[in-house]
């Protein structure tokens, strides 16, 4: 094995080889808004769920993004998954913009409101978990690592099973992050069954 001590590589080496070797990882499409209401949208792979009691997801930023400064002003986000149905807007919507535009109107993205939060929700969304600011835990010199407690779940019919709350993984169709540009669509699936 090649062995790499973490203090003696840069930020950008270690980037690198985490967020290429940690595969597939979700993506967390955010919506947020500042106080004017000027929605953002922004896609994260640092993301993943943390908790289910109490019911928290977590997202990663590095610097003082848009989407976290919103977030730590306004306590609330919305949290989109991401399909072959959405994955080519949620790759436009990382392109950097000013603080004062708008991916969502940039893009055309349409907006409806959410059931709890009022941070607006993106229509072309299979899965969406509005959220609130739980903890806000600082990372080194630029990093935040902040959890979000989910307060309202949605799926679209064709994903949830209502009488047993079941996910219909074929119809939620999850793209995954990989490195640099690439991508990945859920592939063969397999069963273990855990010991008793």
């Amino acid at each position: 094995m090649k062995s790499y001590r973490a203090k003696e590589l840069d930020e950008q080496l270690i980037y690198k080889l985490l967020s290429g070797s940690i595969v597939p990882r979700p993506i967390a499409w955010l919506t947020t808004q500042n106080e004017e209401g000027l929605v953002n949208v922004a896609p994260f792979s640092f993301f993943n769920v943390a908790s289910a009691n109490p019911p928290l997801l977590s997202v990663a930023f590095t610097g003082e993004k848009d989407s976290y400064l919103n977030l730590r002003t306004t306590k609330e986000a919305v949290v989109h998954l991401i399909n072959s149905d959405n994955v080519v807007l949620m790759n436009q919507t990382a392109a950097k913009l000013a603080a004062n535009e708008s991916e969502a109107e940039k893009f055309a993205l349409d907006l409806e409101p959410s059931q709890i939060v009022n941070v607006p929700s993106l229509v072309k969304s299979r899965v969406r978990f509005e959220t609130q600011l739980y903890q806000d835990i600082s990372l080194g010199r630029e990093g935040h690592l902040v959890l979000l407690e989910v307060v309202s779940l949605s799926f679209t019919d064709e994903v949830i099973d209502t009488e047993k709350f079941y996910i219909d993984i074929e119809a939620l169709g999850p793209i995954a992050r990989l490195a640099g540009n690439d991508y990945a669509k859920l592939g063969e699936s397999f069963k273990i069954e855990r010991p008793h």
